[in-house]
C-alpha cells in the first residue's frame, strides 16, 4: 500500500504545479463532463488543502479549519480542463485573532492578478505575444 501511495505522489507531482505538493495535500479528484467549452469537454478538478505550513513561532495557535475555496486554472491534462481548488488553513492566535500563513516569501501559487497557476499564466503570455 505505501509503494502504490508514494507511485500516486509521485505522479501528482507530475501534473500538478511544481512545489505544491511541499504546501498542499491532496485531498480529492474528481471528473465532471463540460459541455459549454469547445475544446475540452472534460474537467479534472483537484482539491487541494493547506498543510500545516507554521513557524516555529507560530506553534501556539490552533487550527481553526479553512478558508472559502479558491479556483486556479491550471495546464489542462490529455483532453480535461485542470482547475485545482485550493483551501488555506485558518489559525487560532491564543488571543483570538484569526491568520493565514504567509507563504508568499516560500512559494507562488497564483500568478499576481490572475486566477491561473504561476507557470500556466507565464506560458500564456509568452503563447500570445
Amino acid at each position: 500500500m505505501k509503494q502504490q501511495n508514494d507511485a500516486l505522489i509521485t505522479l501528482a507531482s507530475f501534473l500538478l504545479p511544481p512545489g505544491v505538493l511541499d504546501y498542499f495535500d491532496v485531498a480529492d479528484v474528481k471528473e465532471t463532463l463540460d459541455n459549454e467549452d469547445r475544446v475540452f469537454k472534460k474537467q479534472l478538478h483537484v482539491y487541494l488543502k493547506e498543510r500545516d505550513n507554521r513557524t516555529p513561532d507560530m506553534s501556539d495557535a490552533t487550527s481553526n479549519g479553512y478558508t472559502a475555496e479558491m479556483q486556479l486554472l491550471d495546464f489542462p491534462v490529455r483532453t480535461h480542463r485542470m482547475i485545482l481548488h485550493v483551501q488555506r488553513r485558518r489559525w487560532l492566535k491564543p488571543d483570538g485573532t484569526t491568520f493565514i500563513v504567509d507563504l508568499t516569501d516560500r512559494y507562488e501559487l497564483a500568478h499576481f492578478g490572475t486566477r491561473y497557476s504561476k507557470d500556466f499564466a507565464l506560458f500564456l503570455k509568452r503563447t500570445l505575444r
